[in-house]
């Protein structure tokens, strides 16, 4: 085993989440053969066993609260393509979507009501209901408005088209939030520090500021769409990380009063040969 996780280091340049689930898949199919055929067994024990590479943890960069107000106070609202801009980032923030789920939405999915909601396609065919502020609501009522459509004429078109074809593209998605995220670099350079913004991080925004605003764990999962909780406690170590962070640049101070620099009194109710060791 020792020499198969070599040569997928060396020869095959895996990373080390690349090792795991090879790994993992080697001993699923020796489980199961050893289920059939008992000298498949002590394969199957040594590969259970083996040291596999730890995947490093990875920080997720994002959006503070007044980022995304700043990004989303740039593209101008003047015209299709600056309507659709807004727009679009405004829900990927709101909604908490990937990319590749606000490229497949349809005008159908839109629903407005007293609590107007965004029906998602996840991975896996999976859809979730996600509600949407009023804010975006009046955004993508404009956009549809001032492309001629609506939810009960263009219910099967794609809500975002690109123009080149029906539907804008994840590079497309990318591509935006690259131009904007420079551009408010360029005017707030005390804002944005990170390197490598991408779509993604609206969604990792979306989840911190839930966090931050006291929401259940579970809930931010369900609303994610994400198959485990587990997946979504990655945003509870972003966070404590980005409290001690804050606390540590605003270098806040504690308001415990100095104890070890005050004077002892004699305590009387202390006998003297207790009093007199201490």
């Amino acid at each position: 085993m020792d020499e198969y996780l070599l040569w997928l280091q060396n020869e095959k340049n895996y990373s080390a989440a690349s090792q795991k689930q090879r790994i993992s898949a080697v001993s699923s199919f020796l489980k199961y053969a050893s289920g059939r055929e008992t000298a498949s067994l002590g394969a199957y024990n040594a590969v259970s066993q083996a040291q596999t590479p730890k995947i490093p943890k990875t920080v997720f960069p994002y959006f503070s609260a007044e980022d995304i107000r700043i990004l989303l106070g740039i593209p101008t609202t003047k015209g299709k393509s600056g309507s659709r801009d807004v727009t679009l980032l405004a829900l990927l923030y709101d909604s908490g979507a990937r990319a590749q789920e606000i490229c497949d939405i349809m005008i159908g999915d839109i629903t407005f009501a007293k609590t107007s909601t965004v029906r998602i396609h996840g991975k896996g065919n999976k859809a979730r209901e996600i509600p949407i502020s009023s804010d975006v609501v009046k955004l993508i009522k404009r956009y549809l408005a001032e492309s001629g459509k609506t939810l009960k004429d263009n219910r099967d078109e794609h809500l975002f088209p690109s123009q080149r074809s029906d539907r804008i593209t994840t590079a497309c998605i990318r591509n935006l939030v690259c131009k904007y995220v420079a551009l408010a670099k360029s005017n707030h350079p005390n804002h944005f520090k990170e390197e490598d913004y991408s779509p993604h991080s609206f969604r990792h925004s979306k989840a911190i500021h839930m966090l931050e605003a006291g929401i259940p764990l579970i809930y931010i999962r369900n609303f994610l769409g994400h198959e485990s909780v587990q997946t979504t406690e990655i945003y509870l170590r972003i966070h404590q990380g980005s409290v001690s962070k804050i606390l540590k640049e605003r270098k806040a101070e504690t308001s415990i009063p100095n104890i070890l620099e005050q004077p002892h009194s004699k305590n009387q109710d202390i006998p003297d040969f207790i009093q007199n060791a201490r």
